[in-house]
């Protein structure tokens, strides 16, 4: 159930990111802002990382008056280079700008595969008709694309491809989602059930 619940608030937050970009796809500075969004994200969990690992450290130091393991060390480490990397981004974001349409189309593509996996591995026993295949096939295209052609150089473009290919790719997971519940395959076990009782 727990599995459940992740994939329900993945399903949803890739919708609500499709559709901030498809409406937003036309502002100039797009991209300049998610650089500096994707800048805090790494700067916030590496500052409280960086606390927690020190608090870590000073802990075990009053413990054992050696200092503590290498654990810490290697989190503080980790964190400031997260929190530098998160700094240059929100500071410098044009320098990212041109990445954002490669990690774009290399999300496209990975997520496509991922669910071609779980339309033809994960939904077992199921099989699920072909035209589930349309939408991740796409999003694999659409990747490809942004990630081999000149497309990429136009920023309203790109976002508009991947917002739509995220909105496209939950509507679909949806679908799976409700073409394998495990509901409908119980239905005809408990009509099984009582023509046994009787």
């Amino acid at each position: 159930m727990k599995s459940s619940g992740n994939s329900w608030l993945t399903t949803i937050i890739v919708f609500v990111v499709g559709i901030l970009l498809i409406v937003w796809h036309s502002r100039i500075d797009i991209l300049n802002w998610l650089v500096i969004l994707v800048g805090s994200m790494l700067v916030i969990p590496a500052i409280y990382s960086f606390i927690a690992a020190m608090m870590r450290k000073r802990k075990a130091g009053e413990e054992e008056r050696g200092g503590g393991t290498g654990a810490p060390n290697s989190t503080i480490w980790t964190s400031i280079g997260a929190a530098a990397l998160g700094l240059w981004m929100i500071f410098s974001p044009n320098f990212f700008v041109g990445l954002i349409a490669y990690i774009f189309g290399a999300i496209l593509v990975l997520y496509g595969i991922y669910h071609i996996i779980t339309i033809s591995v994960w939904s077992r026993p199921y099989i699920l008709p072909f035209w589930f295949y349309i939408i991740p096939i796409l999003m694999i295209l659409a990747g490809i694309v942004l990630l081999c052609t000149s497309v990429r150089t136009m920023n309203s473009v790109v976002v508009l491809i991947t917002g739509i290919a995220l909105v496209a790719s939950s509507l679909n997971t949806v679908l799976e989602t409700v073409a394998v519940n495990p509901t409908r395959r119980q239905e005809p076990d408990r009509e099984s059930d009582k023509q046994i009782t009787e």
